[in-house]
């Protein structure tokens, strides 16, 4: 095959993977939007234990009811040297991969947080450039 052939077929696979990346941040995007409609969890009933000790029943002891608090966002740097959007700010759901937005500024990714937050019940956690964690449990005042 004759390099211009090459290029021209290379150029042609870096396109359709740059569609493709796009297609998968829309979902990302529809996804996270349609995680942030979705109803709250109730809490669970407390659960009656009984407390065995030596062969004996004793009173039935209440379990404390497990809370189940929204997942926080984080606010923190992009360090993937591969991405399109590297250096650049990014909002996460805590415990997720998956990016929701990407933003050139902390502020603004800051704020849209916030935004996502005040809508879900939660907080969010603000890192700095090295990773480290600036505010936790930060809400708008």
């Amino acid at each position: 095959m004759c390099f211009f052939r090459r290029k021209k077929k290379k150029k042609e696979a870096q396109e359709q993977q740059r569609i493709s990346h796009e297609e998968l941040k829309k979902q990302s995007v529809e996804r996270a939007l349609a995680d942030q409609t979705e109803q709250p969890v109730k809490a669970k009933e407390p659960v009656a234990k009984k407390a065995v000790e030596n062969n004996k029943t004793e009173d039935v002891v209440q379990d404390n009811p497990t809370k189940t608090s929204a997942s926080k966002y984080h606010v923190s740097q992009n360090k993937d040297e591969k991405s399109e959007h590297f250096k650049s700010w990014r909002v996460r759901k805590e415990g997720s991969q998956k990016t929701i937005k990407f933003f050139l500024t902390q502020l603004e990714a800051i704020e849209y947080a916030q935004d996502l937050a005040d809508k879900a019940g939660t907080t969010i956690v603000i890192h700095k450039v090295d990773g480290s964690i600036r505010k936790q449990d930060y809400t708008k005042k």
